[in-house]
């Protein structure tokens, strides 16, 4: 790092409001997108019923719904801190996380129904893009190229499918996971996999907090889905 760069780092922070402590929340976008109409008016209020019993409700909007905050600490020894920096780049301290809350919505709510009937019709509807190649010049094949025997084609083929597939949010694929088993009680791995079109290692870190896998029995090593995610 040459001197210009250390010195455009020497300055002091504003600590003011060190010692605030703030909510670190994980919204859904839907409710992202809500927000910004809103400007500067109120979004919404935190009700604390007692203990984890919180709810947000949501400003603005047509039906009222109620959407549960579920809370975890932070542990002490992974502090998260808050930094903000205005148009002169002059650095300021606004605070500690103090917890992390997942916003959750009332799966048997009219609103939640409607969205999930939208983002399954955005689901199902593929677009295909042509684009046109300029300069494009003629691939000669080497003639005398012989394909090994030995080569593992379907595997390659396998894996070159896996790699294209495209990671959608944890929201958008429960909302298809639901869908899917409002057809049929039980799915095994690869079925799922096919259904959500995820990398089967992403899908199976949803898998653990959306359903429960069957080991033993009729439906063993099938899954099905948790009851606190049921319809």
């Amino acid at each position: 790092m040459n001197e210009d760069r250390n010195d455009s780092l020497v300055g002091e922070i504003n600590t003011d409001n060190a010692e605030n402590q703030v909510w670190l929340v994980k919204v859904p976008k839907f409710l992202v997108d809500h927000w910004k109409t809103r400007g500067t008016n109120e979004v919404g209020k935190i009700h604390i019923k007692g203990g984890n019993n919180i709810f947000l409700s949501v400003s603005g909007v047509d039906i009222y719904e109620e959407f549960q905050l579920t809370t975890s600490p932070i542990p002490e020894n992974q502090p998260i801190k808050i930094f903000s920096q205005d148009k002169d780049g002059a650095l300021a301290l606004e605070g500690n996380i103090g917890l992390k809350c997942d916003l959750r919505m009332n799966i048997n709510s009219a609103t939640y129904r409607n969205l999930c009937k939208k983002r399954t019709t955005l689901y199902n509807t593929r677009t295909s893009v042509i684009k046109k190649l300029d300069d494009t010049k003629p691939i000669y094949v080497n003639s005398k190229f012989k394909l090994s025997a030995k080569m593992p084609v379907s595997s390659v083929a396998v894996k070159s499918t896996a790699d294209k597939m495209e990671r959608k949010s944890e929201d958008e694929v429960i909302d298809m996971l639901l869908n899917a088993f409002e057809e049929n009680k039980y799915y095994d791995l690869k079925t799922l996999v096919q259904i959500t079109e995820q990398p089967m290692s992403y899908l199976k870190q949803i898998l653990l907090k959306t359903c429960d896998l069957n080991r033993s029995g009729p439906n063993k090593n099938m899954y099905q889905i948790k009851p606190e995610y049921t319809r």
